[in-house]
């Protein structure tokens, strides 16, 4: 009885989990074809403005492909139990992928970016490598819980990358203007980690509360 309820209880997460990972998904094909098809496609409005930088592109773009495609596997519970071993192995690709990506893209705004989108650029680059770095310091400590917990932050600001490129390309953004980017992408960051830090504390908010102790009168 207690296993089933145990697995009753993980099917609604489960699902979060499917329906999110399927929606990151899409959204990756989209940037695919939206922002990144300048690469094969040199007729693309956005491969003059790359042009200068297209070999600084290449390790930051495939650091962070490789942090985006692994982390699915570090947060699924069930491949980390099964696979310890290239859970472990995984995780530091994950991690190696998260510092190239981010010191890249900030040496990439420090040379081809205005001021307010290098600025946007270091915070986050900061952030990204803090969460993972410390994910790290977690796990070789022994703190599993706060090792999972920061992998989670580290792979929100991840998919931040996807979600600031399907906002953008949304029409009502757009016709904002190009002086707009900055705010929009700062909005993106906060309300990310807004989200995430109230998807960790979800179930203490929402859970039960521990039965009272009944204490014997005297």
């Amino acid at each position: 009885m207690a296993t089933s309820s145990a697995v009753v209880a993980r099917r609604p997460q489960s699902r979060f989990k499917y329906a999110l990972f399927s929606l990151l998904g899409l959204m990756f094909l989209f940037v695919l074809w939206n922002n990144e098809r300048f690469i094969i496609d040199h007729a693309h409005p956005d491969w003059t403005y790359y042009f200068p930088v297209r070999y600084l592109l290449i390790p930051h773009g495939l650091g962070g492909l490789t942090a985006l495609l692994i982390g699915p596997l570090q947060l699924s519970s069930r491949f980390r139990t099964k696979h310890v071993r290239v859970h472990r192995i995984l995780g530091g690709f994950y991690i190696g992928g998260i510092t190239l990506a981010a010191t890249m893209g900030s040496y990439i705004a420090t040379v081809h970016s205005s001021v307010p989108l290098r600025m946007f650029t270091y915070v986050t680059a900061i952030t990204w490598l803090l969460c993972a770095w410390t994910a790290l310091a977690s796990v070789l400590k022994g703190n599993y819980q706060q090792h999972r917990q920061w992998m989670i932050r580290s792979y929100a600001v991840t998919t931040l990358f996807l979600t600031a490129r399907v906002v953008l390309a949304v029409p009502i953004v757009q016709r904002l203007g190009a002086g707009a980017s900055a705010q929009v992408l700062w909005t993106l960051l906060v309300l990310s980690l807004i989200f995430t830090e109230f998807g960790l504390a979800w179930r203490s908010i929402v859970g039960r509360r521990p039965a009272s102790r009944v204490v014997a009168a005297s």
